[in-house]
């Protein structure tokens, strides 16, 4: 006679049983237990079957013997009886909003053995969120017969927990560990498309994810016409298209496998530039009004960043057929920084008078033979026309008639200087059969709607001693036309000469002026700003003190492509080289030793032509004068050269000895 199962675990409680199948024999049996008080046993004949019923916790050993046969000894069945022990849930710790992950329940008797799933309906097994951000389905599906399955999908962005429970055989609800879950936005790849010339580098960064950002996994579809690195960043090797991918990763509690729990695509496509063009916002400026202007491709996603930093690179000359009547700047000429022709990929004009002239552009390879110009041209070339026209002037009277501009559904807050001395009222003056476009209210807050156009605002001083005092001021609401970027702070050198980059460890902020389609610069706009570089390892960026401004700090030798744009119009944008170098000489070809004496110095000074103040970040190791710059090594070791413009600027060096 044989038995099956031979062990078999059943959950306390009284309203289940379970089935052992006794097979073979003569079909006469007589069944018995080794212990009286854990399960009853009854035999039935006609299935052959004994149906278990548990009674309390424990194990009992059920023997079968066969009345008709002479067997040694009879056949057995071990039974566990248990009480629930405790609740295991096993799910990936991170779902994407709109997404779907799997948990698994299990329920442990008192030996940590898994209930069968067939008893949880006795448990009245439960599985709960703390928050409604996640939906909670349980799936028919079984991973095996001892686990059930639920699914849960992402309904909202943030944290939560999973409980399960359950009832026990005496009406107590025994509860899991709480599992926690986080529900993320959606993982994008930025920027969906990646346009690279041969030898340029751009990173492929990402937004959304879990948080805190787990490690993403970059690769590339095909690794000859790019590379991508564990950063992200992509250098393009050949001409032809490619997919990088990103994948976010966890690893399963229970099983230590990495599981994907969101991926992203971009495309890649390296080429070269048939052509070039300068992108200019406007073709007629005011005098006294400047332009920025770049240089792009023949489309629109073969701009700066594409080649911007190639390597051998591309170096741009600029010229204007009539010197008098634009002045060609290079970008951070405001900050006494002149850039070489490697990074003069985009410039400013100036009005002087009024005329016509030609803007161009020469595009030089610095080796032909790499491929990056069509047909292994050695330079490419623009040239646009710009007329520069002047302002409307009162002669007679000579008088200034100025005018307060703004963009559509901005605001300003309007202050004189009898502010708190005078009582002041504000209206608009135009007539009833006139719609303004500006409204004002009692306290001087300027606001314009959706409509362009102009309006005339009246500003009254009422003097404690008795006086009026009255201003009339137009007002001119248009659509910004194009954005410039400029740079602070001034930077001052010794006999006045000019810098090639911006000096490491520096703090400089990157003001967002708006011009109208004559470029005149806003005095309200209501732009949402996005900045961007194109790698993220040399600068650090961050938002500024106002909404038009952001704070660059320089971090690390080398290049990087600044990017600002407005975020409902992606026309009005620009772009900007920010190389960094090493401010404080002299170059190191190997360690110092020690008692070797360096002589530190640096072209940057005060706005007087002083001075500033050395430093060492470990003066045991190397001891420098704070006025000299005179250093000494005193002990082996690492250390950080400083020197501060007190309240002006910052630089360090690093060297090691």
């Amino acid at each position: 006679v044989r038995v099956s199962p031979e062990e078999v675990t059943i959950y306390n409680h009284p309203g289940i049983q379970a089935e052992l199948r006794i097979r073979e024999g003569s079909g006469y049996f007589f069944l018995n237990t080794s212990t009286a008080d854990v399960v009853k046993v009854a035999y039935q004949e006609a299935r052959g079957v004994a149906m278990v019923h548990p009674l309390l916790p424990g194990s009992s050993t059920i023997m079968i013997h066969d009345l008709c046969l002479v067997f040694p000894a009879p056949a057995k069945a071990v039974v566990y009886v248990s009480d629930i022990q405790e609740l295991y849930i096993r799910v990936v710790d991170k779902v994407e909003i709109g997404k779907t992950v799997k948990a698994y329940v299990r329920v442990l008797d008192l030996h940590k053995k898994p209930f069968l799933a067939k008893y949880f309906p006795f448990m009245d097994l439960k599985l709960r969120a703390a928050s409604p951000i996640i939906t909670l389905v349980a799936l028919d599906e079984a991973l095996d017969n001892y686990t059930i399955t639920f699914l849960i999908r992402g309904v909202a962005i943030g944290q939560t927990s999973l409980t399960a429970s359950v009832t026990n055989k005496a009406g107590q609800r025994i509860n899991s560990a709480p599992q926690q879950i986080e529900v993320f936005p959606p993982f994008r790849l930025m920027p969906r498309k990646v346009t690279l010339l041969i030898g340029a580098t751009m990173q492929v960064t990402s937004e959304g994810g879990p948080q805190p950002q787990s490690n993403i996994l970059f690769s590339i579809s095909n690794e000859s016409v790019a590379l991508v690195s564990a950063a992200g960043l992509v250098q393009g090797l050949a001409i032809g298209n490619g997919t990088v991918s990103g994948l976010v990763q966890a690893v399963d509690a229970e099983t230590g496998k990495v599981v994907i729990i969101s991926q992203d695509l971009v495309q890649v496509e390296v080429l070269l530039l048939r052509a070039v063009r300068i992108r200019a916002p406007i073709m007629r400026m005011r005098t006294g009004t400047q332009m920025p202007i770049y240089v792009t491709g023949i489309t629109n996603h073969q701009n700066p960043f594409s080649f911007g930093n190639a390597v051998p690179g591309l170096t741009f000359h600029w010229s204007v057929t009539k010197r008098d009547v634009l002045d060609l700047r290079g970008r951070h000429h405001e900050a006494s920084i002149r850039l070489p022709s490697q990074y003069n990929f985009a410039m400013n004009v100036l009005g002087r008078v009024k005329g016509r002239t030609g803007l161009r552009v020469v595009v030089k390879a610095v080796d032909p033979t790499s491929g990056q110009l069509y047909g292994l041209a050695r330079e490419l070339s623009d040239e646009i026309q710009v007329q520069v026209f002047e302002k409307l002037q009162l002669l007679n009277p000579e008088i200034e008639a100025e005018q307060i501009l703004m963009s559509p559904n901005s605001y300003i807050k309007l202050q004189t200087n009898r502010d708190g001395a005078a009582s002041l009222s504000y209206r608009v003056l135009d007539g009833p059969e006139k719609v303004p476009v500006v409204h004002v209210d009692e306290k001087g807050f300027l606001a314009s709607g959706s409509m362009i156009g102009t309006s005339t605002i009246e500003v009254i001083a009422q003097e404690p001693f008795g006086a009026n005092q009255t201003i009339i001021v137009a007002v001119k609401v248009s659509p910004v036309s194009y954005l410039r970027v400029s740079m602070s702070p001034v930077l001052h050198t010794q006999n006045k000469e000019a810098l090639v980059a911006v000096p490491l460890g520096m703090t400089v902020t990157f003001t967002v002026h708006f011009h109208d389609n004559s470029g005149d610069v806003f005095h309200a706009h209501s732009s949402v700003l996005n900045f961007a570089t194109n790698r993220d390892d040399f600068v650090q960026i961050g938002k500024g003190p106002t909404n038009n401004t952001c704070v660059v700090r320089t971090v690390s030798v080398g290049l990087t492509l600044l990017r600002v744009w407005d975020a409902e119009h992606p026309g009005l944008s620009d772009f900007m080289p920010l190389p960094v170098l090493q401010a404080i000489s002299p170059e190191l070809s190997g360690a110092m030793v020690v008692g070797d004496v360096l002589c530190l110095a640096t072209v940057l000074t005060s706005l007087e032509g002083l001075s500033g103040t050395w430093s060492s970040s470990a003066n045991s190791i190397l001891h420098i004068d704070p006025k000299t710059g005179v250093a000494v090594a005193r002990a082996v070791g690492s250390v950080t050269v400083y020197y501060e413009v007190a309240g002006h600027l910052r630089t360090y060096k690093e060297t090691a000895g």
